[in-house]
């Protein structure tokens, strides 16, 4: 009899279990898209990380912009993109960084200018841009201040760069990379 019990006790316990397979999610075979956006502000971006240990003592330039109809700034600022400067305002040293969605193809409408004004297209490092515009041109007798910007559009953004001390595309790399970054800084 006590065997019958068991045996029936063993029966009705497994009886309890689910015989259904259990199923375990897939992983993906794309990994996940993290939601870019404009930065929200100045101070909540990676620039002064980057920047600092190039320029120590940097800092973020309150700039009360007043973009002229029709410039690259206005393109910024009129569709919900916003400017920012960094650095060390008493030497006039440091970088202007500007971000927009670039939902009106802002960046397309600009590429013949910047070819006209000397700008290269670039394939930037270890990014994987749409596409890229760049300049380098140093101080000299004939021009008062160094000029090194770069515009890139990038997973349907476009981001501005302009440093007063950077000669070539390596040089402003951390920048580049910084700014990229700053792409969802809340």
């Amino acid at each position: 009899m006590k065997k019958l019990v068991l045996v029936l006790a063993v029966v009705l316990l497994a009886g309890c279990g689910s015989t259904a397979p259990t199923s375990h999610p897939k992983p993906s075979s794309s990994p996940t898209q993290i939601a870019l956006s404009v930065p929200s502000s100045c101070t909540s971006t990676e620039m002064l990380n980057a920047l600092t240990p190039i320029v120590p003592g940097s800092k973020f330039i309150d700039t009360p912009w007043h973009p002229a109809p029709g410039t690259e700034l206005a393109d910024f600022l009129s569709n919900g993109g916003i400017a920012c400067s960094y650095g060390l305002q008493s030497a006039a040293i440091g970088v202007t960084v500007r971000w927009v969605k670039d939902s009106g193809s802002y960046f397309d409408k600009r590429v013949a200018s910047w070819s006209k004004d000397g700008y290269s297209l670039v394939d930037l490092p270890a990014v994987d841009e749409r596409a890229a515009y760049f300049i380098s041109k140093p101080q000299s007798g004939t021009q008062e201040f160094n000029i090194w910007t770069v515009n890139i559009s990038y997973q349907g953004f476009w981001v501005s760069i302009s440093s007063s001390f950077s000669h070539t595309l390596d040089e402003g790399k951390p920048l580049v990379d910084a700014a990229l970054k700053s792409l969802g800084s809340k």
